[in-house]
């Protein structure tokens, strides 16, 4: 089902996370979802208050994706979208794998990787996240099974190609969305303050990510 969506889409955020409607569906959109929909889980569907919700996934976007969070808006086309100002550089693309994703070079408390990006993240993990870094207390999650926890965060440092920025981060330890282990790659996944730091264009067939500081 790629291509299904097309044009601006106007989004709320609630968590944290881009909730949109897309032919006549409230979905939680997330990037680390490989799929196009998914039926939301009751208790995830309980822990947004949005009765009927939906995953929408990667497949469910065209080849172009601009991500907007100042405006409230996410627009998607098979034709190239304009960043005028923009700064341009790789993106690499996982779609059939365990991992599936998009992956950019960041540099994260010091450690510096390649770091999955992420709008289904309402907060950013990392493994073997320093405990130096000030507390930013804790963060209420959602598994995709419905189940809640909570996780401790703390206020971490960021680089990304030259640009500085804060995000809410834990330790991938922490995060338990996977009842059977740890549900953050190695390369850890970084959500929210990503997005709302920058506004950005995928290109997901060319593997190029346009790019302006907010």
């Amino acid at each position: 089902m790629v291509g299904v969506v097309d044009n601006i889409m106007k989004f709320e955020l609630i968590k944290k996370v881009p909730i949109v409607e897309i032919g006549g569906k409230r979905c939680f959109l997330d990037t680390g979802f490989p799929g196009a929909f998914m039926s939301a889980e009751s208790g995830v569907q309980k822990f947004f208050e949005i009765p009927g919700l939906h995953f929408a996934g990667i497949q469910a976007l065209k080849r172009y994706t601009k991500f907007d969070y100042r405006n409230s808006e996410i627009t998607t086309s098979d034709e190239p979208i304009p960043l005028e100002g923009g700064e341009t550089l790789p993106v690499e693309i996982r779609e059939n794998c365990q991992w599936p994703g998009w992956l950019v070079k960041m540099t994260v408390g010091g450690m510096e990787g390649m770091r999955y990006i992420d709008t289904g993240a309402a907060f950013s993990y990392v493994h073997n996240l320093s405990k130096e870094f000030p507390s930013g207390g804790t963060a209420d999650e959602c598994a995709f099974d419905g189940r809640p926890w909570t996780a401790p965060m703390r206020r971490v440092p960021c680089e990304f190609a030259g640009h500085q920025f804060e995000i809410l981060c834990g330790d991938a330890c922490d995060n338990k969305a996977n009842p059977n282990g740890c549900a953050v790659p190695p390369e850890g996944v970084i959500g929210y303050d990503f997005f709302n730091n920058f506004t950005l264009v995928i290109d997901r067939v060319g593997g190029k990510m346009t790019f302006i500081k907010n």
